[in-house]
């Protein structure tokens, strides 16, 4: 034992000497309340019952200062006020100023949103009622933008690889790297050398290829300059320092993978399909949230029961805690990447289908 102490703080002056540490959570978490449910309780519960607005896909909900709370769905930008009001559409379909073909993602300030669409490439600023404010277009290629951290925007490129021009009827694995990003608000990109490698899973079809995530570029901000980013297949989050552009804490915890079971169904939300991924587990860390400065690391072990184990960490390698997440019913380790679900401090937004098959966006407040 003494050995293997020896040879671990040997690794990390190592690391550290290049900028960069690795730090093993410990094996427990220092929270004597570890491995509880969480305790939530429903505050709101938002349909299109009420009129005026129609949910088909809903997506990417993000909480507003005031307490309310916007949706993206698809050909709409919706606004509900904190007691589910529904307050307006912000989309505005077109190619003008203000207009969009396609929200990919957007962030909400103080008093205004900012949305960018993909293609064409821009961003939008509007007021929190949609009223235009100004529109630009980055002058470089970005293909997500991942939101605000600290007094920058921050966004992601990736890059696209050389596919086999022989038809592979069984696919083929891309290795796909994405480099981080500056955005200011006058559209200027500045590329920084922080890369995060990442795997699709792709098959040619007559004109087109079609791909999946095997793994995925994961970020939450944690504040002065931090992020914390998961993009592989084990567990493992690297913490990043904006103003130094460098990773300088990689942290591990020695997790039993979850064994992957082929989905019964491949239609994905709306309808579409989706690739039968080749894979042997699943992806140990399927969201990331940033919450008080902390991470929640969403794990792939879902129990019934409860519902998802979800892991507290902080910035320096502390297991600070871990407990269950009940999650909608129905939702199992095949949907949880893909359920639209956000914490914002003390609420968790997410979205629920009814018995009849209409998506609701319920609001919950966290009781523990």
């Amino acid at each position: 034992m003494k050995k293997s102490s020896s040879l671990l703080a040997l690794i990390l002056v190592f690391a550290s000497a290049f900028g960069q540490e690795t730090v093993t959570v410990s094996k427990k978490p220092l929270s004597p309340r570890a491995g509880r449910v969480l305790k939530i309780r429903e505050a709101l519960r938002v349909s299109d019952a009420q009129g005026d607005f129609f949910f088909k896909n809903p997506d990417n909900i993000q909480a507003a200062p005031d307490g309310g709370f916007f949706v993206l769905d698809d050909g709409e930008f919706l606004r509900f006020d904190a007691k589910g009001k529904f307050l307006g559409n912000l989309f505005r379909q077109g190619q003008g100023p203000g207009e969009f073909q396609r929200i990919e993602n957007y962030l909400v300030g103080e008093t205004d949103v900012l949305a960018f669409q993909r293609n064409p490439m821009k961003f939008v600023r509007m007021d929190m009622g949609g009223k235009l404010l100004r529109d630009f277009k980055p002058d470089a290629p970005v293909t997500r933008f991942l939101g605000r951290a600290g007094e920058r925007f921050v966004s992601a490129h990736n890059s696209y690889p050389p596919v086999e021009k022989v038809n592979k009827p069984e696919g083929e694995i891309l290795d796909i790297t994405w480099t981080l990003q500056f955005v200011s608000g006058e559209g200027a990109v500045e590329s920084t050398l922080l890369t995060f490698p990442t795997k699709w899973f792709a098959k040619r079809l007559p004109g087109a290829l079609i791909a999946d995530d095997l793994t995925s570029l994961l970020w939450a901000p944690l504040g002065k300059g931090m992020i914390a980013v998961a993009h592989g297949a084990k567990y493992a989050l690297k913490i990043g320092d904006l103003d130094k552009r460098e990773v300088v804490r990689t942290i591990v915890r020695d997790y039993k993978s979850v064994k992957y079971e082929p989905e019964k169904d491949s239609a994905g939300p709306g309808g579409s399909r989706r690739l039968s991924v080749p894979r042997d587990f699943f992806n140990d860390v399927q969201k990331l949230f940033a919450v008080g400065g902390k991470i929640w690391v969403v794990t792939s072990t879902l129990v019934p029961e409860k519902g998802v184990l979800v892991d507290v960490i902080g910035p320096n390698g502390e297991y600070l805690d871990a407990f269950f997440l009940p999650l909608p019913k129905d939702v199992g380790l095949h949907g949880l990447a893909r359920l639209p679900l956000t914490v914002a401090g003390r609420t968790i937004l997410t979205v629920e289908v009814r018995e009849d098959g209409q998506p609701e966006v319920v609001k919950y407040e966290i009781l523990d």
